[in-house]
């Protein structure tokens, strides 16, 4: 059975509800980053997570901004240090103001929806989930 473009959204964010997140963050960054670019940035985010050793879940959605030609993410973010490990990760290449940047403890009640899923239904958006 296929989810119709208007369900997809609740139903992806009723299954990330179900899991335990700690963090929403918002990373948007201080250079334009084009949609490829980005995606490549996440999935070696991914990949450093696991190389780092840390125990983790991340769920991230990238958005393009208002003005159309570059994006920035939104996460959840599950585990020990893995918020400071994050952040550190795009700091380190200097892609990021901490003005810009924002974790905020993940509110349960709220659910995923609220945090991350709206954005899904966006034709040019891109997501992904990682875990060790």
């Amino acid at each position: 059975m296929y989810l119709t473009t208007n369900k997809m959204p609740a139903e992806y964010g009723s299954w990330l509800s179900k899991e335990n997140w700690d963090y929403f963050s918002t990373i948007t960054f201080k250079h334009d980053i084009k949609p490829k670019r980005n995606e490549s940035l996440m999935l070696r985010l991914e990949t450093y997570l696991k190389g780092i050793g840390i125990k983790f879940k991340l769920f991230w959605v990238m958005e393009h901004t208002t003005n159309g030609y570059q994006t920035h993410n939104h996460l959840l973010i599950e585990g020990d240090g893995v918020k400071e490990a994050v952040h550190k990760y795009f700091k380190d290449k200097r892609l990021i103001d901490n003005r810009f940047v924002k974790h905020i403890p993940y509110e349960k009640e709220l659910g995923a929806s609220y945090y991350v899923s709206k954005y899904i239904n966006q034709s040019n958006s891109k997501y992904g989930i990682a875990f060790s």
